[in-house]
């Protein structure tokens, strides 16, 4: 295993434990969430609600994209830092009523949208360009312990500490990560390709035409829309299969949950173990493949233990995905552009969420959990299908 990254690349380790650790939070304060819109509402919808506040601020990726390119990144990345411990410190305190808690979350959601192109773009600046692949795949181990860990923590924190215990445990993550991030040296801005000063608006439309234009990128945002617009419909589902249908309490929840997480954790594991060399582009479609399959599974099996391990395959697939985009991007996008083209596919698989949320919470009111997963999991093996036509042009 590539250990040798973190143990070599003190500046790399810091950034790499502020994401895990503060990844690892929100995946608490999410399920606490979740379990509390679901105990005071009952409502599909209502939870469909509190995921679409998480995931339409993310919309503004080509604009904080941009922001991002033109700010030195470690102050931008501290600074978001400390507003989302703000806010979920208010959420644990107060507790407050659905709309406000949907206004503090979209407020979170927007800081943490801020951040996603200001870290990914750091990653080529703080390691060498043989480690790219292997830095990726750490950074998405820390993404993928925020679905492992989180909600087996956050349901077990909930059970002893309550909602208010959850959602402090996150606020208190962000300013442990902030002070790690104070560790890395200054991350400066990078000069435009065109060599001349611009806009904030135009230098999000220059960001919008690059996209266009480039191949790599116009395939993985078409991609990337099209797979999250159904596979994202496994979130809003998930809680229901488990509580209805499975009759899981809420450490049972966070396992079912947890279970997705577990399989991105194990596919970091194998690309570090095993130091694969499958092309960046192979790995893309191979992820999509296994997340459909995983989805399809899941609207099939007939008990919870089954459903934990077909969660597992979706979360593999997922994980080898998020390698796979990050390492496509930062290998064939020149550098002052990649702050826009990561805001950019952020924005195009967080524009799949929304949709995938809106349209799952309306299913639910109409058809099974189970049916709900079945649709995920043919759309996402469509998704697969037209990504590998688009590669292959």
């Amino acid at each position: 295993m590539k250990t040798a990254l973190l143990r070599r690349n003190s500046v790399f380790r810091h950034l790499w434990l502020a994401r895990a650790v503060s990844f690892v939070g929100d995946g608490i304060a999410l399920l606490a969430l979740l379990l509390l819109v679901k105990e005071r509402r009952e409502s599909g919808v209502a939870v469909a609600g509190l995921l679409l506040a998480q995931s339409l601020p993310r919309l503004l990726g080509p604009l904080l994209g941009a922001l991002a390119d033109r700010i030195e990144q470690r102050r931008l990345m501290i600074a978001c830092n400390i507003g989302q411990a703000a806010l979920f410190g208010a959420i644990a305190l107060f507790l407050p009523s659905f709309v406000v808690m949907l206004l503090l979350v979209a407020g979170a959601s927007i800081l943490e949208t801020t951040f996603l192109p200001a870290g990914r773009s750091a990653v080529p600046s703080l390691v060498d360009h043989e480690d790219l692949l292997a830095a990726n795949t750490w950074l998405g181990m820390a993404l993928n312990l925020q679905i492992a860990a989180g909600p087996v923590l956050g349901g077990f924190l909930v059970s002893i500490a309550g909602f208010r215990g959850a959602l402090a445990v996150n606020a208190f993550s962000f300013l442990f990560a902030a002070g790690l991030l104070s560790k890395l040296p200054p991350l400066a801005a990078q000069r435009d390709p065109s060599g001349s000063p611009m806009g904030l608006l135009h230098s999000v439309r220059a960001g919008l035409a690059f996209a266009r234009r480039h191949q790599v990128v116009r395939a993985l945002g078409i991609t990337l829309v099209l797979g999250v617009a159904f596979a994202g419909m496994d979130n809003v589902a998930l809680i229901f299969l488990a509580r209805d249908e499975f009759r899981l309490g809420p450490a049972g929840v966070g396992l079912l949950t947890a279970a997705f997480g577990i399989g991105m954790v194990a596919a970091s594991l194998g690309l570090l173990r095993f130091n694969v060399r499958i092309a960046p582009t192979t790995l893309f479609i191979l992820g999509w493949v296994l997340t459909g399959l995983g989805g399809l599974f899941t609207g099939l099996a007939p008990v919870a233990l089954a459903a934990f391990g077909v969660q597992a395959l979706a979360g593999i697939g997922n994980g080898i995905d998020n390698v796979a985009v990050d390492t496509l991007v930062q290998q064939n996008v020149e550098k002052p552009m990649l702050g826009r083209v990561f805001g950019l596919t952020s924005t195009a698989a967080f524009l799949g969420s929304a949709a995938a949320y809106a349209v799952g919470g309306l299913l639910l009111e109409a058809i099974t959990p189970r049916s709900v997963f079945l649709i995920a999991g043919a759309g996402s093996l469509l998704a697969a299908l037209i990504g590998r036509s688009l590669m292959a042009r």
